[in-house]
């Protein structure tokens, strides 16, 4: 599979709730496709979900950032590019990556988030896979060294996945 474009930024988020009425974002981690990361953990007001108290909030162990701060470090760290965000199931990433600029359009990035899960079911893979160890080992890839639930290391796993299932598929 050869990619559309490698103009891309693998990225993932960690909310307080599942319902974006509601939720409010804790954390982003974002990948560029040579390595360079940048992960920012959130200032939250709300009571987060019983389930994120006890799979997310754990690893968030650094300073927390403004919005208005956030904003600025992910535009500096996305460039001019208009790069493609990919999540692996970006309905919730995309919602609160949107909420995060304030405006759909007045965002760093290409207007359309791309997510892995999508390819997936195009492929004729369940879209689920990347919740069983099988499809990683599969992929020669060692999902142990990443925490889940932490967004940096869930879009350093993506991208892994990402670049492993496309040389797989050619």
């Amino acid at each position: 599979m050869k990619p559309f474009s490698d103009n891309i930024i693998f990225f993932d988020t960690e909310f307080t709730y599942l319902d974006a009425k509601v939720g409010e974002l804790l954390s982003i981690g974002m990948v560029k496709p040579l390595g360079e990361e940048l992960y920012i953990e959130f200032e939250y007001s709300g009571e987060p979900h019983p389930w994120v108290i006890k799979n997310v909030l754990p690893y968030l162990t650094q300073e927390k950032t403004s919005v208005e701060d956030a904003r600025t470090q992910i535009s500096k760290f996305v460039g001019e590019s208009k790069p493609y965000l990919m999540a692996y199931v970006n309905q919730f990433d995309a919602i609160f990556w949107y909420q995060l600029f304030g405006d759909p359009m007045a965002h760093p990035a290409f207007w359309i988030p791309m997510d892995f899960a999508s390819i997936l079911f195009a492929e004729g893979i369940d879209p689920n896979s990347m919740g069983h160890d099988a499809f990683f080992s599969d992929l020669g890839i060692d999902k142990s060294a990443f925490n889940s639930h932490n967004a940096l290391d869930d879009a350093k796993l993506l991208m892994q996945t990402y670049y492993a299932f496309a040389k797989k598929a050619e």
